[in-house]
């Protein structure tokens, strides 16, 4: 039986209104014919802290719903709206077959780590803090049960399997459709991020079409949660990232060298593994150093465990801070069931792929490269 829902079903923040009809409309429907709930058709693709959390909120059929909605957030919706395009922005073009592989065998593990999750708030009782706040004590008590987790998962569960099954029979045609994807959504974020500033600044698109489809990006009386000033709770978090990675390459080279071996990593690739729980931006700068294997090991374990000890543990110390440690498992053993899909699954196409480059002239291979920040 799922608790009652405070405000008689979806509630309203005005947050993305143009993503919410798109989603109700479209998406929504799908979701709801298999007995999932609509809510988690929007935070698939809309991180948790980039405006999928008021999402789901708004189009949570229950409290429950949006706990589902939420952790799928912090795993799928991460990778798809922020991982993907800022990956094909960051990384070198040779390393764009690479990522391809790594995000798509770490999205297999995206149910799993979401499960893992849900089950212990499930076993433990865990409540929550009924609306969106970053004040107040956790007093709703969720009657989540199992039979909902695994309707909530069923969508995500079917698609995992259709990526599964491409990787297995035509990864080539996969690879080249993660690229296609990746850039249109790089180019649709710059689009709406660019219209709304131009719409903040000038009104412009309000002036011309009587109305604007998506939320304001700065606080307003509405809300006060809006995209910079969770990006700037955030940031003051991460000021620490990019300086623990250079001290980890720097000062730690031994014990990652015995991390590396334990896992099939050089020492590289398992500082990167470190970098991605701080910031996935933060294992980003070391790929150019790493192996093909090192790559898609990495990248893989980084669509469940990415930001686990930054922007999201920062996020959700904010505004749900009972669901950090259900969030911190889930989200780091998720990686690892990634990890491990990964090297059976992408390893040897990328280590074919490997061999069909041509190191440049004079440049060292992956494996002989040192370890640098």
């Amino acid at each position: 039986m799922r608790s009652p829902d405070l405000h008689s079903g979806r509630r309203d923040h005005g947050c993305d209104p143009l993503l919410s009809r798109i989603v109700s409309s479209a998406v929504g429907p799908l979701f709801a014919a298999v007995g999932a709930d609509p809510a988690v058709a929007a935070t698939t693709i809309i991180a948790i802290d980039m405006g999928g959390y008021q999402l789901a909120d708004a189009l949570a059929q229950s409290r429950e719903g949006w706990l589902m909605a939420s952790l799928v957030g912090y795993m799928a919706g991460a990778t798809i709206i922020f991982s993907i395009p800022v990956g094909l922005a960051m990384l070198d073009r040779r390393d764009h077959k690479y990522m391809a592989l790594g995000i798509m065998s770490g999205i297999l593990s995206v149910p799993v780590g979401v499960f893992i999750a849900a089950l212990i708030v499930l076993l433990t009782g865990t409540p929550i803090r009924p609306e969106i706040a970053t004040t107040g004590p956790a007093t709703l008590q969720l009657a989540l049960g199992l039979g909902q987790i695994l309707r909530d998962l069923l969508p995500l569960v079917l698609f995992c399997v259709a990526i599964a099954l491409g990787l297995r029979l035509v990864p080539d045609a996969m690879i080249a459709g993660f690229l296609w994807f990746g850039r249109i959504m790089y180019g649709a974020i710059t689009l709406v991020l660019v219209f709304s500033i131009v719409e903040y600044f000038t009104g412009l698109f309000t002036t011309l079409f009587g109305g604007w489809g998506f939320d304001p990006i700065i606080a307003d009386e509405a809300d006060q949660f809006r995209a910079l000033e969770i990006a700037g709770y955030i940031g003051i978090m991460l000021a620490g990232a990019f300086p623990m990675v250079y001290l980890i390459t720097r000062h730690l080279a031994g014990p990652m060298q015995a991390l590396g071996r334990r896992l099939g990593l050089s020492p590289v690739g398992a500082a990167g593994l470190l970098a991605t729980i701080a910031n996935i931006l933060a294992m980003y700068r070391l790929v150019r150093e790493m192996r093909a294997r090192d790559k898609v090991l990495v990248i893989a374990f980084a669509v469940c465990a990415a930001f686990a000890f930054g922007d999201h543990l920062a996020f959700t110390a904010n505004f749900q801070p009972s669901l950090i440690l259900p969030l911190l498992l889930g989200k780091l053993l998720g990686g690892a069931v990634a990890f491990a899909i990964a090297a059976r699954l992408s390893v040897p196409k990328a280590e074919a792929l490997e061999m069909q480059e041509t190191p440049a002239a004079g440049q060292a291979p992956d494996a002989a490269r040192p370890v640098t920040a």
